[in-house]
């Protein structure tokens, strides 16, 4: 049975108001945002060493602006492809997974009368439970369901 309690847990969001995907959504980023920020400093300073020290290599030493102007026409030619990469990607991903085809909604739905039959309850507790937003399930040692309040 306790197997069953794990296979069971609610993982769709049509079931999830839209307040809490919201509420979750910008805490999410907001941490991401936090990690991408904690990161800066170590970032800034390769890209400063490498930078520095590639400039030089390819300035000063070997030949000045006409070598700077052609690094940076490669710089330019390789940034074009990368962008050219991420939104063909991006575009394919769009269109395999737009809509009901999104591949986190590609699960079952739940059958409420095999949810009935795994809980062993009746169809009025299955409604209760659905219906409620803050509830408390008291389950025996079998676990299966006794009260919810």
């Amino acid at each position: 049975m306790t197997k069953l309690l794990h296979d069971s847990t609610i993982q769709f969001k049509q079931m999830l108001s839209g307040r809490y995907r919201a509420r979750e959504a910008v805490l999410t980023t907001l941490l991401w945002m936090l990690y991408g920020y904690l990161w800066l400093p170590l970032v800034s300073f390769v890209a400063w060493y490498f930078g520095i020290d590639f400039a030089y290599e390819r300035v000063i030493k070997a030949g000045g602006p006409d070598q700077l102007i052609l690094l940076l026409l490669w710089f330019f030619i390789i940034f074009l492809i990368i962008l050219l990469i991420v939104v063909t990607w991006s575009g394919l991903q769009y269109s395999l997974y737009k809509g009901d085809g999104e591949r986190r909604n590609r699960g079952l739905a739940f059958d409420l009368k095999a949810e009935r039959e795994t809980w062993q309850i009746d169809e009025a507790l299955q409604q209760q439970i659905k219906a409620g937003k803050v509830q408390t399930v008291v389950l025996d040692e079998q676990a299966r369901i006794v009260k919810v309040s």
